[in-house]
């Protein structure tokens, strides 16, 4: 697979509940005067001390509600019986949610039909769904309409959704014409939630000085702070920050870490990157595996150190790396 990651050169300049309080050790000692209890009546309680959770209009409870997955959803709907019955059209919105996947990705016995799987969608938008609203404005995309996508992504941003923020934020830098302050906006409100994605993109951003001043500690940092939720391209980029020192503390150890756990996901440079550095410690048989993975994902330039390397190596040498190679399986990632 291709992936642009580290910024071309034409892209700027290259990396140049309440607390309790402590017991005082005299209060064993004091005495409280005594209560006659005649004609005394036992405190009252009233079912209004404690809060009131079906006092919560309905239409800012489904606000709230709107981007909550549906184990969230369901215990919300056990608070009281008055959250239940306001968060049924969200818990409706789940069961078309999951029927539109099953037609968008052909699964659970049914044929792939994009159109059906829109229409479910749609469907959970009108139930104030944020998760359908990003499922919906997805198939927008790809279809092309980009305006319908922007505004479902719009919805489900202004409701919070991380998801809906990052799509929002890069859709701004594909528009056309391209709004960067609008799509860092976003992006810097998903990446606090936590969105790795989001994270990756705004680094690209701080990286590249799109929308923002360009700062490469900043870069470095949200590179990092995606890599470590599993997000593969921002994995290869932390190495190459670790090993020029760009942003981060310059270190060989975390460079080949972190070039190791992209090449392990599937990330095509990374491959050929750390299949190299392997070459150059003496590693044969693992760098034929990683330089054959990198090869067959389309890094050419991996070719020819492969061959060099099989040329050195003993006939059943090659055909265990080479049956390593077909059996690889990529780690789990965010992509």
């Amino acid at each position: 697979m291709k992936q642009k990651t580290w910024p071309d050169r034409s892209d700027g300049i290259r990396f140049t509940a309440f607390p309790l309080s402590k017991p005082n050790d005299n209060e064993e000692n004091i005495r409280l005067p005594r209560r006659s209890n005649i004609g005394s009546k036992p405190p009252l309680t009233s079912p209004t001390d404690g809060p009131n959770f079906s006092a919560l209009p309905f239409d800012i409870l489904t606000k709230i509600a709107a981007s909550f997955n549906f184990p969230n959803l369901l215990a919300a709907s056990l608070v009281c019986r008055s959250w239940r019955d306001g968060l049924r059209p969200l818990r409706e919105a789940m069961v078309l949610l999951r029927y539109g996947k099953r037609f968008k990705h052909g699964r659970g016995g049914v044929r792939r039909n994009l159109d059906k799987a829109l229409d479910s969608f749609l469907k959970g938008v009108a139930c104030g769904s944020t998760l359908a609203m990003v499922d919906a404005g997805l198939i927008y995309w790809e279809r092309g309409l980009k305006e319908e996508a922007i505004s479902l992504y719009q919805k489900a941003a202004i409701l919070g959704d991380p998801a809906g923020q990052c799509n929002l934020g890069i859709s701004y830098l594909h528009a056309q014409p391209q709004n960067h302050k609008e799509a860092v906006k976003w992006l810097y409100q998903a990446s606090i939630g936590g969105h790795v994605r989001a994270q990756y993109q705004l680094a690209l951003c701080l990286h590249q000085g799109h929308g923002v001043h360009r700062n490469l500690h900043e870069a470095a940092k949200w590179y990092l702070k995606a890599a470590e939720g599993g997000y593969v391209r921002a994995m290869y980029n932390a190495s190459l920050c670790y090993s020029s020192g760009i942003g981060l503390s310059q270190s060989r150890r975390h460079a080949r870490r972190w070039m190791r756990r992209a090449a392990d996901r599937g990330h095509s440079k990374a491959q050929f990157e750390h299949g190299l550095a392997l070459f150059s410690e003496g590693e044969m048989m693992k760098a034929v595996v990683y330089l054959e993975l990198a090869t067959r994902s389309g890094e050419t330039a991996a070719t020819h150190v492969k061959n060099v390397i099989l040329q050195q190596l003993s006939a059943p040498a090659r055909e265990r790396a080479l049956l390593l190679a077909d059996n690889w399986r990529a780690l789990p990632s965010s992509r």
